[in-house]
């Protein structure tokens, strides 16, 4: 049937608008595919899909350019797991079954050699898509973070070598510390032998005397014992890393290292049974023993010399907290107390607390300091705790 010339000429310009509208939307959608592709290879990211029935694998440009594999090219998913590291392939592999069996959806950050042999990091993120009940569909992200993982390790290091460096020059100062007080009992015992020796050599001496100055030469030594026993086990180098402890034998020895500093400081102890944290030890120790220096530092001057450490075990974690009796911390460094370079110590670099910070936080733990209701400073620390399953 031919239509009308009228008619004709109306279907031809609807023809044409029609066509218009198609060329405008295949515009539209071409400026967002770009945007997309502009946008995914700024972010380092792809998507990808595969199907749970043939194990066929979909990628987008940006997969394809993290694996370093050439675009469009047929992929295995086989050979393409083989391209994980053995821990993250085995991960991957418990979380996509669990993903696939409870229908969910999972995010991980994998280790991967590429087709050109190059160490990537790439942060996958998957759902599970069902028909019917049943899993057909897995499909995500995959996002190159290879510079930001290799910035945290780079940090990671920093910091593990601020700690060490920390440590080191804690130890210099208790050392330092320590030699002046082992001069005592040394300059002691070397005085009651030399008394003897020369009564020894005036045949003036009786059994009593004699008995008297080797006791006294006797409990010197022990003492100097002591002060070099508690500096060495604290010096004690492990590379045990995370262990599941009780913290409480490390805090003592922590406590007569800064009790050997001064016969007069007394440390009161109040610490929970029972209690065991994953921690590396060193570093812990590391942390009281700074944190016990700070509180001698505080009651330095005081006539009574008084510091307590106690824990509590709560539910799912255990509080630690090292309270001394002396001026406190101002109002003014309440909030700064753990900042970098903030020290209220005229010699301070205020490094010990930010560092003890850290230590504590990467345990999975926090740390805290307020003033005591009595007067005095209060340093608490939070750590999870470790319960067998």
């Amino acid at each position: 049937m031919e239509l009308p010339p009228a008619n004709l000429d109306e279907a031809v310009d609807e023809l044409a608008d029609h066509a218009r509208l198609v060329r405008e939307q295949a515009a539209v959608i071409a400026h967002y595919k770009k945007m997309y592709e502009r946008s995914s290879a700024l972010a380092r990211i792809g998507v990808w899909e595969c199907d749970l029935a043939t194990e066929e694998l979909t990628w987008t440009d940006g997969v394809y350019d993290l694996f370093e594999l050439p675009r469009g090219s047929t992929i295995q998913r086989a050979h393409i797991v083989d391209l994980y590291f053995d821990e993250s392939r085995r991960e991957m592999e418990r979380l996509r079954a669990q993903a696939i069996r409870e229908a969910g959806s999972f995010s991980l950050d994998i280790h991967v050699r590429t087709a050109k042999g190059n160490e990537r990091w790439i942060r996958l993120t998957a759902d599970v898509e069902q028909e019917d009940g049943k899993a057909i569909r897995i499909f995500g992200t995959k996002q190159d973070i290879t510079e930001e993982k290799w910035a945290q390790e780079k940090l990671q290091r920093l910091q593990t070598e601020l700690i060490h460096v920390s440590r080191k020059s804690a130890m210099g100062v208790m050392a330092t510390t320590l030699a002046h007080e082992i001069n005592q009992p040394l300059a002691a015992i070397s005085s009651y032998a030399a008394g003897a020796r020369r009564a020894l050599g005036s045949a003036a001496i009786d059994a009593e005397t004699l008995d008297i100055t080797l006791r006294a030469i006797e409990r010197n030594a022990i003492r100097a014992g002591k002060i070099i026993r508690s500096l060495r086990a604290v010096t004690h180098e492990s590379a045990a890393g995370h262990q599941a402890i009780d913290p409480n034998p490390l805090i003592r020895e922590a406590g007569a290292l800064a009790a050997a500093r001064s016969q007069t400081i007394v440390i009161r102890y109040g610490l929970a049974d029972g209690v065991r944290i994953v921690i590396d030890p060193v570093q812990f120790q590391q942390v009281v023993i700074n944190l016990l220096q700070n509180a001698a530092d505080a009651v330095r001057d005081r006539p009574d010399q008084e510091i307590s450490v106690a824990s509590t075990l709560l539910e799912a974690s255990v509080e630690i907290r090292v309270e001394d009796n002396g001026d406190g911390i101002g109002e003014e460094m309440l909030d700064a107390v753990f900042d970098t370079f903030t020290s209220s110590k005229a010699d301070g670099m205020g490094l010990g607390l930010p560092i003890s910070r850290t230590i504590i936080e990467a345990h999975g733990g926090k740390i805290s300091a307020e003033n005591g209701a009595g007067g005095g400073a209060c340093v608490c620390i939070s750590l999870p705790v470790f319960r067998e399953d």
